[in-house]
């Protein structure tokens, strides 16, 4: 037996092993980076599609002010956000019947547009009562195209 020859082959498949194992857990910490940041970014591209249509008419500041009312109101966002994933998943449960009842699923179908719009009336409220507090010369750009 050559040991020397034998000692470099498993010393190459232990630096293999190593390599590969350093992969899967740098590649497990990167997988949990991005969907932290992807979550993150979620819940700021909610807020941005708020803010896009006042984008380039307010100052800086009062952006920020109807921002800064809008993060306030997270809270409340995220429970009727948790209020929809319970709808979807009794929806999702309902449909998955073997012989699913149209009247339920058409029922919970609405209970959840109404919770999409308690959503929505209670972001526009927020935004309003933002934008109505700013000063009027810090509106009046909201008036060109």
């Amino acid at each position: 037996m050559n040991w020397p020859g034998n000692r470099q082959r498993w010393l190459g498949f232990g630096l293999v092993a190593s390599l590969a194992l350093n992969a899967f857990f740098i590649g497990a910490a990167a997988t949990d980076a991005f969907r932290l940041k992807k979550h993150t970014d979620r819940e700021d591209a909610r807020l941005r599609f708020e803010l896009r249509w006042l984008s380039g008419r307010l100052s800086p500041e009062s952006m920020a002010s109807v921002q800064a009312a809008l993060t306030a109101g997270r809270p409340a966002v995220e429970q009727h956000i948790a209020r929809l994933r319970d709808l979807r998943t009794g929806l999702r449960e309902m449909t998955a019947a073997a012989q699913p009842d149209r009247a339920a699923v058409d029922a919970r179908l609405g209970e959840i547009r109404a919770e999409l719009d308690k959503m929505a009336a209670e972001s526009q409220k927020t935004t309003m009562d933002a934008l109505l507090a700013l000063p009027p010369e810090a509106r009046k750009g909201l008036a060109g195209n």
